[in-house]
């Protein structure tokens, strides 16, 4: 397999894998002096969502369960506005509906408004046609509720894999400037273990369409990238580990993109009837939880969004080059 950058996006069709550059202090596309690139992300979603209830809490039972969105929202919103955060906000489609002034709300404050799709389905679940209508009427809503372009994606629960890799013609066709939905680690449920841990031009297969990928933080230990991006790693694990990766993004010249989820914030939010692991994995380090986040934006500075940051972000995908998630078998 042959690696090499690409000189613009635009060749990314005809390119090969490239080469990712975990291991260098700082590669090209970012100047010396340039600041570093930290975005916070949350995940606008109800508890009840979360995929750990999937199968235990059916759909149509959604409005038998107390909505907690806005409760959460409101603690989040004050967190960044005292912290001078500006973040990303992955709707997903359905909370937006219920709660139209949310997603504007955000925008008015100087935050980012993106898509989470609409109804939390992760992408195994969809075909490329129902994966079409879910992120364009999530898009078109939240479009419609905040006068402003939605130009980023990120899929339920990182459902962006090798098997869901005709989901990057759908987001390309729909008009989505980037994505932030493959998790560069080894995960039974989810994850790409050897995608870049840097930005970089996502194509779902050899010849196709390409769009810019934004990855969560990871620390790169010996050989192996670790989680320490946020959610239940984030709750379940010392908050040290996030801290070093965020060092170590910095020295590598690489950002720190973190993601949360509202629900995150809320200890006294109703408990489902999840099994022992997702009760362990959903109800951990609630309490803890705002507090410690606090500490660590206070620990770095220049929080931005995603979007804001696109110039430096392109910058970086053109030094990291095109990864293919399904290649096709030589002949």
């Amino acid at each position: 397999m042959t690696n090499r950058p690409l000189s613009n996006p635009s060749q990314a069709s005809q390119a090969a894998l490239p080469t990712t550059h975990r291991d260098s202090p700082r590669t090209s596309g970012a100047s010396a002096v340039d600041p570093p690139i930290r975005c916070v992300s949350i995940d606008v979603e109800e508890y009840f969502h979360i995929e750990a209830a999937h199968g235990a809490i059916d759909r149509s039972g959604w409005g038998d369960w107390p909505p907690r969105v806005r409760r959460n929202m409101d603690l989040l919103l004050e967190l960044f506005d005292r912290t001078g955060c500006r973040a990303t906000f992955f709707f997903l489609g359905c909370v937006a509906e219920r709660h139209p002034d949310l997603a504007r709300r955000c925008v008015d404050l100087g935050h980012e408004v993106a898509s989470h799709g609409s109804m939390h389905d992760r992408l195994h679940r969809l075909t490329p046609d129902t994966m079409r209508k879910d992120v364009t009427d999530s898009k078109r809503l939240l479009e419609d509720q905040t006068g402003q372009a939605v130009r980023g994606f990120r899929s339920p629960s990182w459902s962006l894999t090798r098997e869901t890799a005709w989901a990057v013609e759908v987001l390309a066709e729909a008009g989505f400037e980037y994505d932030a939905s493959v998790y560069p680690v080894s995960h039974p449920a989810y994850g790409v273990p050897d995608a870049p841990d840097r930005p970089y031009f996502l194509q779902g297969v050899e010849g196709g369409a390409c769009i810019l990928e934004v990855p969560p933080l990871t620390w790169r230990v010996m050989d192996r990238n670790l989680p320490v991006a946020g959610g239940g790693y984030f709750r379940l694990l010392p908050k040290s580990l996030m801290m070093r990766g965020l060092s170590q993004a910095e020295a590598q010249g690489r950002p720190g993109v973190l993601y949360f989820h509202p629900w995150e914030f809320d200890p006294d939010m109703p408990r489902m009837p999840l099994n022992m692991t997702g009760r362990v994995r959903t109800y951990t380090g609630l309490r803890s939880a705002e507090a410690r986040l606090e500490k660590v934006l206070r620990s770095f500075d220049g929080w931005a969004t995603i979007g804001g940051q696109l110039d430096r972000l392109n910058g970086l995908a053109k030094a990291t080059g095109v990864f293919t998630l399904r290649r096709q078998a030589a002949a």
